[in-house]
């Protein structure tokens, strides 16, 4: 059921960066089985709607989460959990 409202690599990348803090790009596709290209173009559209920000860390560049985007990122781990504990309880 949550895969109907809520597309699974982009907010599992946001709930990735609330839990892990800024990481980088290549490390966020792997964590959220994405290829880089993907996950490069998701950043981008976050950025523009100000949900992350790009920071340079030495020739990386960082992905983090800004103010409104932890609190979007919190909102998608707490529905993430509720559908996960809805499709559990259907399986019992």
């Amino acid at each position: 059921m949550r895969d109907v409202f809520l597309r699974n690599k982009p907010c599992r990348m946001l709930v990735i960066l609330k839990e892990d803090g800024a990481k980088h790009i290549s490390e966020i596709a792997r964590a959220s089985n994405a290829t880089y290209v993907h996950t490069t173009k998701l950043v981008r559209e976050l950025e523009k709607e100000g949900i992350v920000t790009l920071e340079k860390n030495g020739k990386k560049k960082m992905v983090k989460l800004t103010d409104e985007g932890i609190k979007i990122a919190g909102l998608i781990a707490d529905l993430m959990a509720a559908f996960e504990k809805k499709t559990k309880q259907s399986s019992a």
